[in-house]
């Protein structure tokens, strides 16, 4: 459960803080971190890489209640339209 967002160098400090004033915790470093969240039906969490160009999110933990389609839709919400999904 991955998706990718374009990206410039400059802009993922800005993708980053989008993340946490829609409530997200954020660790890690320029290159790689986690996510974790809190919802209603239980915790999310995920690893972020960014390579230069594309910042990729991986579900690693959501409520098994929780459609994914629902946590895409609202990360798009906050970061934009995906480039990829797997």
């Amino acid at each position: 459960m991955t998706r990718s967002w374009l990206c410039q160098p400059g802009a993922l400090a800005g993708l980053l803080d989008k993340a946490r004033g829609a409530g997200a915790i954020v660790t890690g470093s320029g290159s790689e971190g986690m996510l974790k969240a809190s919802t209603p039906l239980g915790p999310l969490e995920a690893g972020y890489t960014f390579d230069g160009e594309r910042f990729t999110v991986t579900l690693t933990t959501k409520p098994a209640v929780l459609p994914i389609e629902m946590i895409w839709s609202r990360l798009d919400s906050i970061l934009g339209s995906p480039v990829s999904e797997a």
